[in-house]
């Protein structure tokens, strides 16, 4: 589903805790398009944001 966002357009962001959490190795993407970030840049991201998904496992 957030591939199909990054195609269109929609930036997608997401912290270290995640990839870790999904097997994804150290300083690797989540995926082509995906930025990673951190808590404290997410932030004020989210605040700032009208819309937001959250994905939970």
């Amino acid at each position: 589903m957030t591939k199909d966002l990054i195609a269109d357009g929609v930036t997608v962001k997401v912290c270290g805790t995640c990839q870790a959490r999904c097997g994804i190795r150290k300083g690797d993407p989540y995926y082509q398009g995906a930025h990673k970030s951190t808590m404290p840049q997410l932030s004020p991201w989210v605040r700032e944001s009208e819309q937001v998904l959250a994905f939970r496992g």
